[in-house]
C-alpha cells in the first residue's frame, strides 16, 4: 500500500522479476546481472536497477554492526543467521502458509530511500541521538547499557518524559510497538553522484525479508510519525515473492509452474 511521505518514482519501482547479485567486488555483481539480462534479451528488459555497497545491518554474530550514511550503527537488533527460531517465525514461509509453492521461501521488500545528508549534518549531535533513540558513538540505547542492551521503552527522566523519545526511530521500529513484528534487514548504502542542486544523491537501498509482507507494512505504518522521516524520502519501492532454493535437477519456482 501507499505510505505517508512516499515520493515514489514509477520508473524505479515495481517489476515482474527481481534479481539480487552480491559480491565482494562490484564488477562481479555487474557481470552477473549483465549475463542474466543478456540471456533474457527479447523476452524481458531491465525496468530499473540499483548498485549498493557495504551493508547497513549485520546478519551474523561474527560481523560488527556497520554504520549508515547518517553515521549511526544500523541493524543492531537484526535477526541473525544462526537464530533459527526467529528465522522460522519471522522470515521463512511455513508449510502451513499459503500458497504451497512459497513454503521455505520468503518475501522481499525493496525500498530506495534518499537521505538528506546535508540537512542531517546540520543537526546537533544531541538531537540526532534523540531522533534515532541511540548514542551515535557506541550505539547504545538512550535508556542505558551498551549497544546490545535491550532498549527500555518504559524509562523516564526526572520530569516524567520518555528517555527514548516517543517519536524516535528505535521506539517506533521496535517489536513491542508493532505487535512483535520483526524483519530480516539486508540493505546497502548507495551514492549515485550528486543532484542538480549539488547535494549528494545518496541514501539507503533498504532490503528486507519477511514471512509475510504484513510484517513490513505494520512497521512502516508505525514509522509514519518517525522524526527521522523529515530527513528521508522514499523514492523507489518493490515487493517480490522469493521461492525456496532449487532442489537438485530442478529450478527456482518449480512449485509455482508444476
Amino acid at each position: 500500500p501507499a505510505f505517508l511521505g512516499d515520493d515514489l518514482d514509477p520508473d524505479a519501482s515495481g517489476g515482474d522479476l527481481c534479481i539480487q547479485a552480491c559480491a565482494d567486488d562490484p564488477q562481479v555483481a555487474v557481470h552477473a546481472i549483465r549475463n542474466l539480462s543478456r540471456i533474457a534479451f527479447g523476452r524481458a528488459k531491465i525496468r530499473w536497477s540499483q548498485m549498493g555497497f557495504g551493508r547497513t545491518s549485520r546478519t551474523t554474530s561474527a560481523q560488527q554492526t556497520p554504520r549508515n550514511l547518517f553515521g549511526f550503527k544500523d541493524g543492531t537488533a537484526n535477526i541473525l543467521a544462526d537464530d533459527r527460531e526467529a528465522l522460522a517465525e519471522h522470515v521463512w514461509v511455513a508449510a502451513s502458509d499459503s500458497p504451497d509453492w512459497m513454503a521455505g521461501g520468503s518475501y522481499l521488500v525493496a525500498r530506495k530511500i534518499a537521505m538528506l545528508i546535508e540537512t542531517w549534518d546540520r543537526v546537533r549531535l544531541s538531537e540526532q541521538n534523540a531522533i534515532v533513540g541511540r548514542d551515535k558513538g557506541e550505539g547504545a540505547p538512550l535508556s542505558g547499557g551498551d549497544e546490545f542492551t535491550e532498549p527500555d521503552l518504559t524509562a523516564t527522566d526526572a520530569g516524567g518524559s520518555a528517555i527514548i523519545p516517543e517519536r524516535s526511530h528505535v521506539r517506533l521500529a521496535h517489536p513491542e510497538t508493532n505487535g512483535g513484528a520483526r524483519i530480516l534487514r539486508r540493505g546497502y548504502n548507495f551514492v549515485d553522484g550528486n543532484t542538480d542542486l549539488g547535494r549528494l544523491d545518496a541514501g539507503l537501498f533498504f532490503l528486507s525479508y519477511q514471512r509475510t509482507p504484513a510484517q513490513f507494512i505494520r512497521i512502516q505504518r508505525s514509522l509514519s510519525t518517525d522524526i527521522m522521516g523529515e530527513y528521508l524520502r522514499h523514492v523507489g519501492s518493490g515487493l517480490w515473492a522469493v521461492p525456496p532454493g532449487a532442489a537438485a535437477g530442478s529450478y527456482v519456482g518449480a512449485g509455482l509452474f508444476a
